[in-house]
């Protein structure tokens, strides 16, 4: 039995390299991309931010894929639950120490993201707002009612979203 859970602890360990490699190329990617959002000089850093981020989110579909069949091989819901049911070893613990590490890099992941999302919406409603400036269309006519007195009809802007 030790011989099969080593295999086994070998093969998670590998797939947790692997998945910790990529969760670290995607946090430094999505810094990048909050980098470009925050300076918002130009859209073409953020168009190649989130190019290299979807390409590095199909190499972790793709290692999710390697992760389920490695799960369902072992029947488990997660890693967690696989290295639980393994005997004590050297093995184990660093297993579980990268295991710590990813979790504690998607936490910080998680801050970027938050981040870089609030940004968006900050640059949206900039974007909504100068659309109604440039255009200086008011969304009344379009949804007023036809016999409606001109008094009637609203005063907001086709794009405004209470800005």
């Amino acid at each position: 039995m030790e011989n099969g859970s080593n295999t086994t602890l070998e093969r998670i360990e590998s797939l947790l390299k692997a998945e910790l490699s990529l969760t670290l190329r995607l946090y430094e990617q999505s810094k990048a991309q909050k980098q470009a959002l925050k300076e918002n000089l130009n859209g073409k850093a953020v168009s190649e931010a989130t190019k290299a981020i979807e390409k590095t989110l199909r190499e972790m579909e793709a290692h999710e894929k390697n992760k389920a069949a490695l799960l369902a091989e072992m029947q488990a819901d997660d890693i967690e639950a696989v290295v639980g049911r393994m005997p004590y070893s050297k093995e184990k613990t660093r297993v579980r120490q990268q295991m710590k590490r990813l979790r504690d890099l998607l936490e910080r992941m998680r801050g970027v993201v938050e981040s870089s999302r609030s940004l968006l919406k900050k640059d949206m409603e900039y974007l909504t707002f100068s659309l109604n400036v440039m255009t200086e269309a008011s969304a009344a006519p379009g949804y007023g009612m036809p016999d409606a007195p001109e008094q009637a009809t609203q005063g907001r802007k086709l794009f405004d979203q209470s800005i």
